[in-house]
């Protein structure tokens, strides 16, 4: 669905595992790289087979390549009064990181200094940052023809860690880097590293980490693997990348990755590099734009000081999950459209159905709700996310309480709708009028199909 309430599930879900994470637990053991006392043939030796899902069409990337099709922007603290003007354009990834003494640099804003430009944001003279600071703000704005990758000729990064107090056992973390990372609810964003570990102990394999999305990590005994020609097979999840050591569903969060045979196999041995020795090495800022919106946010990647939690744990991954279940009653249109008469086959007749929507919306009544939009739900549970009861039950809570008092009165500009066909109306969310203003983020545009006699949401 373009409905942004998948992305409100996926926020209001992260909150509610952080809460039932509280309370004891073992503590993370965090490592860092140590290149000096790598081999790069036994990095060789042991980077994985990566088999992509059989439906992927995000591919794999150069990070270099991404860099130089980007523009390199500056986000001033979380979004505010952002620079209309790039920091760099085209972008050199030797000035990224490490490999100049003169990286990028920018200026924060200083408060209470007026602009020389129309606008209410102070001007620039703060605290000069630099590309090679941690967060400083930073990002890279790739266009948006670059998310589909290049293939599985891109390379593999790879990264060596020490185990803190057993110096028998040793790790080569392998990066991965796409352009962009499409799992819905909640996780779709511009960059997408992602990464496994393959665990040694006396300089031989004994298992594999993986970097879990929603999850903490977990590892595979080198022996309950899948090998191909001694080296491990792992598995990338749909549109979202994550690894993992087995096909089938793997539930993250509020939704599922999914992982298939008979996908694109990706030889990573075959342009296996050391990522010490990019030329955006030491580049702290984030991979994608920031949209300030948790799971919507272009990640951080490898650079010298990141500290990576769990590369030695010893906590095992479980099976994959069977496939998802329709737990809630059928979602699917009622044969016979709700009321006495047929909704009219019009566009007024579309937009009093959605306005039926934004209302139930308001006042949380999901039966409403969940017929209304039936069709588009369906479709997104086939894909492997929750049925609509469930997700909307979380979207409830998500919508602040003056949201939901401005949706039970809310109307629509008919002269925002876009018709496409007699049985296709686009309801755009600047129709919405309301007392309280919507957007993309939290509310979303839509569109109704005319299915048996009746208007419903179905994108």
């Amino acid at each position: 669905m373009k409905v942004r309430v998948w992305a409100m599930v996926g926020v209001a879900v992260s909150a509610s595992a952080a809460l039932a994470a509280c309370g004891p637990e073992k503590p993370k053991e965090y490592t860092g790289a140590e290149p000096s006392q790598a081999s790069a043939s036994a990095a060789a030796r042991f980077a994985p087979l990566v088999r992509l899902h059989k439906k992927e069409s995000l591919m794999p990337m150069d990070a270099t390549r991404f860099i130089e099709r980007s523009v390199l922007r500056f986000d001033h603290d979380g979004g505010f009064c952002r620079d209309e003007e790039p920091v760099a354009d085209p972008v050199d990834p030797r000035l990224l990181g490490l490999r100049t003494k003169e990286p990028y640099r920018h200026h924060d804003v200083e408060l209470g200094k007026p602009s020389s430009k129309p606008m209410s944001c102070p001007a620039h003279g703060g605290r000069e940052r630099a590309s090679t600071e941690v967060g400083a703000g930073f990002y890279l704005d790739p266009p948006k023809e670059s998310r589909k990758g290049e293939g599985p000729g891109a390379p593999v990064y790879w990264e060596y860690h020490k185990h803190k107090t057993d110096p028998a056992r040793t790790a080569y973390v392998y990066w991965f880097f796409y352009a962009y990372n499409k799992l819905s609810p909640g996780n779709m964003h511009e960059g997408d590293w992602e990464r496994v570990a393959v665990q040694l102990r006396d300089g031989k394999p004994e298992a594999v980490t993986f970097a879990k999305h929603g999850n903490d990590p977990c590892s595979v005994k080198w022996s309950d693997l899948e090998l191909s020609g001694g080296r491990p097979t792992v598995y990338s999840a749909l549109g979202s990348h994550g690894s993992y050591a087995t096909v089938g569903y793997h539930r993250v969060l509020a939704t599922f990755d999914r992982t298939s045979e008979g996908g694109v196999e990706w030889h990573t041995w075959d342009h296996v590099r050391p990522v010490d020795r990019e030329p955006w090495w030491g580049y702290a800022g984030w991979w994608g734009a920031q949209k300030h919106v948790t799971g919507f946010n272009g990640p951080m990647g490898p650079y010298p000081t990141r500290q990576l939690p769990g590369v030695f744990t010893d906590d095992r991954c479980g099976p994959a999950d069977e496939a998802p279940t329709d737990e809630a009653p059928s979602e699917e249109p009622p044969t016979e459209p709700s009321g006495e008469q047929p909704a009219l086959r019009t566009k007024e007749g579309a937009i009093q159905r959605y306005e039926e929507y934004l209302h139930a919306l308001g006042r949380e009544d999901i039966d409403t709700v969940c017929e209304v939009a039936g069709p588009a739900a369906k479709k997104a549970q086939d894909e492997g996310f929750g049925p609509c009861r469930t997700t909307y039950a979380v979207v409830f809570q998500m919508i602040s309480p003056e949201q939901k008092t401005a949706l039970r009165t809310a109307t629509v500009d008919p002269q925002r709708v876009v018709v496409r066909t007699p049985d296709k109306v686009e309801m755009p969310v600047e129709a919405v009028r309301s007392s309280a203003t919507f957007s993309e983020s939290d509310l979303g545009s839509y569109t109704l199909e005319y299915i048996k006699d009746a208007w419903y949401i179905t994108d």
